[in-house]
């Protein structure tokens, strides 16, 4: 296949995000092989990662065949500019914040606001379960839409297991990323609606959050936290697994938005 990308022909500054893992492996990774020129060990590897972001750096060109081959297969696909894959390891980590009329004010530790975004900038909203630092935990494998449910969670493995939610935000007008851990919040701007639960607060503030975003993505993760959903859907191994999720569910969210814009003449 002349246009298949080699390992001496990649390099370029696309990614292939795939959003499925789709029912067959094996056909998955037939596909990868031959798109990729991979051999079947490394293909197969690619496929059992699945859902996720193909770490292949591929021109524009090369990117959209392997997108091709994939949706050949039933399995949702998409080239994405690197440059447009968000970069989560350096985000700005929220300590104190408090939900106003007209946004989100974020308070350094002085006290002072050292941020804010408002209420229309808030474009993406990400929650997920994760170990607690320390503890053992138990998790099914995610997909990428996954549930949450608004309660701290334990489980028997090894010990008890105990996972809490942490948070991801994506604004925009210029883009900004920022982290906050339920257990490290100061929540005092509940005022008499607060309670000695970090669980409980970060409810409440979740609640006030997309109560007032709303016309931010909430991840399915996000959505079902305020639905009560089950724990089983909604836990992660650890903070990296939901570190990639949250990326991945980011770029289904800008591809499903891009592919909705009007066409200009």
């Amino acid at each position: 296949m002349s246009d298949t990308p080699s390992a001496t022909a990649r390099g370029g500054d696309f990614r292939v995000a795939v959003f499925s893992r789709g029912d067959d492996i094996e056909a998955m990774a037939a596909v990868l092989s031959e798109s990729l020129g991979l051999n079947r060990v490394d293909a197969k590897i690619h496929a059992a990662h699945l859902p996720g972001l193909l770490a292949d750096r591929l021109t524009n060109e090369q990117a959209e065949i392997v997108v091709a081959a994939v949706r050949q297969l039933g399995v949702a696909a998409a080239a994405v500019a690197q440059s447009d894959v968000p970069q989560l390891n350096h985000p700005e980590t929220i300590h104190r914040a408090a939900c106003l009329d007209d946004g989100l004010e974020i308070i350094g530790l002085s006290g002072a606001r050292s941020g804010f975004i408002a209420w229309p900038d808030l474009e993406f909203i990400s929650v997920g379960y994760v170990p607690l630092e320390g503890a053992h935990h138990y998790a099914p494998e995610s997909p990428v839409v996954l549930h949450s449910a608004p309660h701290e969670v334990e489980e028997q493995s090894e010990g008890v297991a105990v996972s809490g939610p942490v948070c991801w935000f994506i604004a925009r007008n210029p883009q900004r990323i920022y982290f906050l851990n339920h257990s490290r919040m100061n929540y005092d701007y509940l005022a008499d609606r607060k309670s000695s639960s970090a669980a409980a607060n970060f409810s409440e503030f979740l609640t006030d959050l997309t109560g007032s975003a709303t016309t931010a993505y909430l991840t399915p993760a996000t959505r079902a936290i305020l639905h009560h959903g089950s724990a089983s859907d909604y836990l992660f191994k650890d903070a990296e697994q939901f570190k990639q999720a949250t990326i991945l569910q980011y770029l289904l969210h800008t591809t499903v938005a891009a592919a909705q814009l009007p066409e200009h003449s």
